[in-house]
């Protein structure tokens, strides 16, 4: 079941080439267990059918049209050449395809040439259609055969009276349009030929073919279902390789795009620790720069200006290396190196320039300069100046 799944789908489709250029149209499609009737027509144009049939890649074909002759004998026979020589003595066997309803007492020959069946053949797959088994007049009749309960049917062109399952009258008929009920489902005198076809090959043709052209058709078609369904498979292999290329390769864009953004990041942090670094170095260098001077060097300059100081001068503040600025918060300090700020009071203006000329003298200081000189009520006057330091 698995394998007719996948050979043939879910649709099952039979035409009847019939008099007169008629074609009887039939679809059948498997649902769950059943067959439900998906298209029943009647055509008399084969383009007309074509796009009747569109989207259906295999069917059952009946040839019985007035190229098809059928002969009842009295005969039967294991040989299926010996019942058709007996119904048709003088054709040569090798250009007629023949197929034999075997009734048990007796039997209904069809015959038809070759190149006739290979045309109508050749028509179809001529449009992409695969004809995967055929038959011959009426004997296809023979599949409905356990399904049917004692009646009288009537196909395209013949009769047949039905009893216990078996044939026991059948003739030629005109055309007598007749619904009937087969298993549940309501076909016509036009649909029994074309479910009998259907049923031949949903039930497993394979296990009933004779003749060389049959596994021929059988065989033909097996290999193009695979074909079709190995680029199916192939192609949808390779869509979902493309598509694992796809999101590994998103994955790794994704990746590469993080990565970046981290390496920015990255990029960023080093450009602010690089600053951070500069920075401390710079802090680094003035602690050293001011640690180079000990303590005792400090009080030296510092005895130094002192023991020069008038006693008309009284200092204030003495202040080594002094901020450039106010600390603040998150700014940077910075100091004034190489300079003494000494501030104070003088009382008088004769004595504080004397002084100021002698500390300009002193060995370690290269100049001074007034930040501040003001003249108080009280008559003193309030200084404030800087000492540049000599480099040692």
């Amino acid at each position: 079941m698995i394998r007719q799944k996948i050979t043939y789908g879910q649709t099952f489709c039979a035409v009847e080439f019939a008099n007169n250029s008629t074609y009887n149209l039939l679809s059948l499609k498997r649902k769950k267990k059943e067959l439900d009737i998906t298209k029943k027509e009647k055509l008399h144009d084969f383009e007309t059918l074509i796009i009747a049939m569109k989207g259906q890649k295999h069917f059952f074909l009946i040839v019985n049209n007035e190229q098809v002759l059928t002969k009842r004998v009295a005969f039967t026979h294991i040989a299926k050449e010996t019942v058709v020589k007996n119904a048709f003595p003088n054709i040569g066997l090798n250009d007629f395809y023949y197929e034999v309803f075997d009734n048990g007492a007796s039997s209904i020959v069809s015959i038809c040439r070759k190149e006739v069946v290979q045309k109508v053949i050749d028509q179809f797959s001529g449009k992409g259609i695969s004809v995967i088994q055929f038959s011959l007049g009426n004997t296809s009749f023979q599949k409905l055969l356990p399904h049917l309960n004692d009646f009288r049917f009537h196909t395209s062109n013949a009769m047949f009276d039905v009893s216990e399952h078996k044939v026991v009258k059948w003739e030629k008929s005109e055309e007598v349009l007749k619904s009937y009920d087969v298993n549940g489902l309501t076909i016509d005198s036009n649909g029994l030929l074309p479910l009998a076809g259907i049923l031949a090959y949903y039930t497993g043709i394979e296990k009933s073919l004779e003749e060389e052209l049959q596994n021929e058709l059988a065989l033909e078609y097996r290999q193009k279902r695979t074909f079709q369904l190995g680029v199916r498979v192939g192609l949808g292999a390779l869509l979902v390789l493309l598509l694992i290329n796809f999101f590994v390769f998103s994955s790794y864009t994704n990746t590469v795009a993080d990565l970046k953004e981290e390496l920015s990041l990255n990029q960023v942090y080093k450009k602010q620790l690089l600053k951070l670094n500069e920075q401390v170095s710079k802090k680094k260098t003035l602690v050293e720069s001011m640690n180079s001077v000990s303590n005792s060097k400090v009080i030296w300059y510092f005895d130094q200006i002192s023991k020069t100081v008038p006693k008309t001068i009284s200092l204030s503040n003495l202040s080594y290396q002094p901020l450039t600025r106010p600390r603040r918060d998150k700014k940077p300090m910075i100091f004034n190196t190489g300079e003494i700020v000494v501030k104070g009071i003088s009382k008088d203006a004769m004595n504080f320039s004397k002084w100021t000329a002698q500390l300009e003298k002193l060995e370690w200081v290269q100049k001074w300069s007034t930040k501040e000189y003001e003249l108080e009520k009280s008559k003193h006057t309030s200084f404030d100046f800087v000492i540049q330091m000599k480099d040692k």
